[in-house]
């Protein structure tokens, strides 16, 4: 260290910092989405007629008046911010198809929990609770309530899952199932 005057130590410190405060941010990027610990991977999020949250399970290809993709946060409407990590299928369905939907005021009181709780799709929490889910997409719904240390309950989180436990968490590149058999190839 007998290169190092005091103040220039302190520089290069400084700058260590500053560096590795730069890195944890960019290695930080997926902040942008609040979520739950265990969410959807991989799989876009599917929108139909602009408010129904849901899959495509029930639609028949008939029925479809029109599909667009989008795959870039920001070209994406408001609405959807937190929701598209994976990008969002909006489908718009011709006049004549109905869709049974619930909206997040009912499924909560359906499960009669209180109105301050948060609200959840496939993990990712609903910045607008004006959204309706489509009841025929529902396939499970998990009430989870956080509690502090003393056991009062501090928030609860209703979280819906269109989505089957095995399409929940996308293959990883590399990664087969272990019901595979050899040779088979996944196209993406």
């Amino acid at each position: 260290m007998t290169g190092f005057k005091p103040f220039g130590m302190k520089k290069v410190i400084i700058i260590l910092l500053l560096s590795f405060k730069v890195a944890f941010v960019m290695a930080q990027s997926d902040t942008i989405y609040r979520h739950l610990a265990v969410m959807r991977e991989g799989a876009p999020l599917i929108v139909t007629n602009d408010n129904i949250i849901g899959n495509l399970d029930g639609i028949k290809p008939d029925e479809i008046d029109s599909i667009r993709v989008l795959k870039d946060h920001a070209t994406m409407p408001a609405r959807v911010k937190n929701l598209d990590k994976y990008g969002v299928i909006f489908v718009v369905l011709k006049k004549t198809v109905n869709i049974k939907t619930k909206s997040v005021k009912e499924i909560k009181a359906w499960l009669g929990v209180i109105n301050d709780a948060k609200f959840a799709v496939d993990g990712f929490l609903l910045e607008d609770e004006n959204w309706l889910i489509a009841t025929e997409a529902i396939r499970e719904i998990n009430v989870i309530k956080n509690k502090d240390i003393s056991g009062n309950l501090t928030n609860v989180v209703i979280n819906v899952w269109t989505l089957d436990p095995e399409g929940r968490k996308a293959l990883m590149p590399g990664k087969r199932l272990s019901t595979d058999k050899p040779g088979v190839i996944y196209i993406r």
